[in-house]
Formats: C-alpha cells, sequence, structure tokens
C-alpha cells in the first residue's frame, strides 16, 4: 500500500510496518510476525531498522519477526542493517535476538556453541533522541518517529495513521469463526501450518480430545489463521510450547493480549527451561505475564494427565541450550506423536546415545508428524532419507512438515488444514 510518494505499507491482519524510501536506502519500521517473507514477496531490501516502543493487540506484536530477518540473512546472505532505537529499546530487541539467534550446532551437528552472529548482521545505531546518517536524521521521542532527509520531513509516525485497529479486525474474525466445544470420542489433530520461518504457514496443530484442545507452537496472527480453518480461538484450552525458536512461539504475545483482554490466564504447558525465556521475551510487553498464564510443566520421562489425555515429551537434538520437545499425546487407545524440530540422523544417534531419540521412542504412535528437510542432508532437521528410514522402523502413519509444500514429495507430508481422527 502506497501511502505518499517516500511511504509504502506492508499491512496484514491489522498489522503494519511502514517503509520509508530515504538517501540512505530503504527503512523499515518495527516488525510484525513473518515480516521476512513479507519483506521478500513485496521486493523490499532494507538498510536500516527503527525498533519502535514495544506495542502489542490480539493480532501480535511490532518485535516478533526479525529473528527469521536475521536467520534469512544468515542463510542465504545480506547487508548488515543498522537498528536505530532508544538504547533501552535497541537493548531488549537485542537482548531477545541474543537467547534464540545466537545458538546453533557445532561443526559435527552434535553440540551446541555460542555463534557471533548477531553482532555480524545487527549494528545498534542508538537514537538519543536523534540518530543520524549523513543527510538523514531520525528522532525518536515520546514514543514518536520522525524521519528527516536532506532538511525535508519524510515520516511523522504520529500523524500516518493505522489502516485498521488490530483487535477490532481480531474480533470480526472471531465472529466468522464457529465455536465447538463438543467433547471428541477420539483423538483428533487439525494441521493449522506445516511450514517454517521461511516459507508458508509455521508448523502447528490443535490435538483434540474429550474437552482438551491444546494447541502447539501458536502460529501468528492467532484469530484469523485459526478462523481459516474452522477453529474458534477461544475453544483452545491449553497452548503447548515446544521451544523458543520464533517460529514456534509467533503467536504468542497474541495470545497474551488475548488472555489480558478475557481475563481467563492461558494453561501453558512446557518445560520449565522454556518457559523461563518465555517469560524474559514477554515480560516486557506484558509486566502480567505470570498472571496471564499458568504453567503445567513438562518433564521428560514423566507423564503429564490432562483428564483424559496422557501427554509425555523428550529433549529433542536441536539448537537451544534450553532444550527442545518432542511428544507423543495418548487418548482413546490411540497416540499421536510430534518430533518439534529435530536432527533425527544415525551416525549423530550413535554419538550422543540416547534411546529416547530412536525411532522406538516413537513406536507406540498411530500417527506421527516429523519435521523434515528434503534440501540439505548436512543441515539441522532431519533430510528425508533419514525421515524415510525412520519410517520403516515403526509400525504407525509417519508424514511430514515443516517443510515448504512439494506437490511430488519422496514421502507423505501433513496436509495443512486437514483433520486425522485415530
Amino acid at each position: 500500500m502506497k501511502l505518499n510518494s517516500h511511504v509504502q505499507r506492508i499491512a496484514h491482519c491489522g498489522l503494519h510496518v511502514d517503509l520509508v524510501k530515504t538517501s540512505q536506502g530503504w527503512v523499515r519500521l518495527g516488525s510484525m510476525p513473518d515480516i521476512a517473507k513479507m519483506m521478500s514477496f513485496h521486493g523490499f531490501r532494507e538498510e536500516i531498522v527503527i525498533v519502535p516502543p514495544w506495542e502489542g493487540s490480539m493480532a501480535g506484536d511490532n518485535y516478533t519477526g526479525e529473528e527469521f530477518v536475521l536467520w534469512q540473512a544468515q542463510v542465504k546472505g545480506s547487508i548488515k542493517r543498522l537498528y536505530a532505537g532508544t538504547p533501552e529499546d535497541l537493548h531488549l530487541l537485542y537482548r531477545n535476538l541474543d537467547e534464540t539467534f545466537s545458538f546453533f550446532f557445532d561443526r559435527d551437528r552434535i553440540g551446541i556453541v555460542k555463534k557471533r552472529w548477531l553482532k555480524q548482521w545487527f549494528e545498534k545505531s542508538p537514537a538519543s533522541p536523534v540518530y543520524e546518517k549523513n543527510s538523514l536524521k531520525i528522532l525518536i521521542e515520546n514514543r514518536n518517529i520522525i524521519l528527516t532527509d536532506q532538511g525535508r520531513i519524510l515520516y511523522n509516525r504520529k500523524k500516518i495513521k493505522a489502516s485498521h485497529d488490530p483487535d477490532t479486525l481480531v474480533e470480526e474474525a472471531l465472529g466468522k469463526a464457529p465455536r465447538d466445544s463438543s467433547p471428541r470420542p477420539s483423538l483428533e489433530i487439525t494441521a493449522i501450518g506445516t511450514g517454517n520461518g521461511f516459507v508458508g504457514t509455521t508448523a502447528s496443530c490443535i490435538v483434540r480430545f474429550a474437552k482438551e484442545v491444546v494447541w502447539i507452537d501458536p502460529c501468528g496472527y492467532p484469530a484469523h489463521t485459526l478462523a481459516r480453518r474452522r477453529v474458534h480461538w477461544d475453544d483452545i484450552t491449553h497452548i503447548l510450547i515446544t521451544h523458543n525458536h520464533e517460529d514456534h512461539v509467533q503467536g504468542f504475545s497474541a495470545c497474551l493480549k488475548r488472555a489480558e483482554k478475557t481475563g481467563r490466564p492461558i494453561n501453558l504447558i512446557t518445560a520449565p527451561s522454556i518457559h523461563e525465556v518465555l517469560k524474559k521475551q514477554f515480560t516486557p510487553l506484558c509486566p502480567d505475564f505470570a498472571r496471564l498464564t499458568k504453567l503445567i510443566p513438562l518433564f521428560p520421562g514423566k507423564k503429564l494427565g490432562l483428564d483424559s489425555m496422557k501427554v509425555e515429551c523428550r529433549w529433542n537434538h536441536h539448537f537451544l541450550p534450553y532444550g527442545t520437545l518432542g511428544l507423543k499425546f495418548t487418548a482413546g487407545g490411540k497416540c499421536f506423536g510430534f518430533s518439534g524440530d529435530t536432527k533425527f540422523n544415525d551416525h549423530i544417534n550413535s554419538i550422543v546415545a540416547r534411546e529416547e531419540l530412536l525411532p522406538q521412542w516413537f513406536a507406540d504412535c498411530d500417527l506421527l508428524f516429523h519435521e523434515v528437510d528434503f534440501d540439505n542432508p548436512d543441515g539441522v532437521h532431519t533430510h528425508w532419507k533419514a525421515l524415510e528410514e525412520l519410517a520403516r522402523s515403526i509400525p504407525g502413519q509417519v508424514l511430514g512438515y515443516h517443510t515448504p509444500y512439494l506437490a511430488n514429495a519422496p514421502l507423505p507430508l501433513v496436509e495443512q488444514g486437514k483433520t486425522y481422527c485415530l
């Protein structure tokens, strides 16, 4: 959307990012979930990013999205961006990114190491209250942002209105989604998203049995995304987070804001170590984080009972020091497995020697959603050849997810939007 000769806007579900054309290149103001995908789709490459004061709504927030801007830079190559903001806001964004983006596997994909990538792609440019680059001046003061270039005001945030109120659009989306609190007599799994941080709707699914409705890894724009799958956001009874990477928590700030609006705390299922990072990441947006969430802790090797549904977890082989979770849900005599992000590889498993990483951990699953990478056998995710081997080792149906859709994939994939009944 073109606002004037210098300003264009990318808007989605009530959230927006403004882009200002300056003598120093494009300047992007703030972020939003999946902004990396949107920037690529619309053909933008920004030179400068302005970090605003944190704002959130029931559609999401203006910080989430930046991690995958950096992952795109790391994987595909890019320029080093200047990040301009108040010292406090710059510190907050940098700290949150450092909790996730800075960790990776070592060369052998065995241990976790901390990289210096964040400094490679993120240049702090404090505005106190002005940041200047040649003729460009960025003033950040009293929650307003003004860009002046060659003595001419190009952008004044307070004078450019939002296209829509995000919370109003959320309520409209909820009004179009059917309510459904009917107890489920069998285990049901609805694939909300099957993609990842680079493509598609991020991997996310809902597990239902009896009165429990568990949403694994809420994707961005929850009200709108769920409504497209004919699920009402308020029918969700529990949220389960497998780990702290952005493509698995991009809808969490919206969920917090919904809890703030409704007064119903989130029943949050995750490991305590993952919860501690979530609390650090999102308390600046929601100071009442502790009141808005009710932690239901998951511990590897110990079954969690949710009335008539049982949940088990394991620590996966992935590159965050706080851990990432693989899952099994058992109910009605059936079992559903969800691999979570993990590097399944026979050679790696022989070195780390953890029995729970072997295919047998999923042997009792009637259906398993397992992440898959079709391109890179030496990458950080499970290559399809390894998954093919795993599928031969267990009796249940194995479907790949966390991948771009391939019409002629060499193994069966999860169908986005489909509900699987066991």
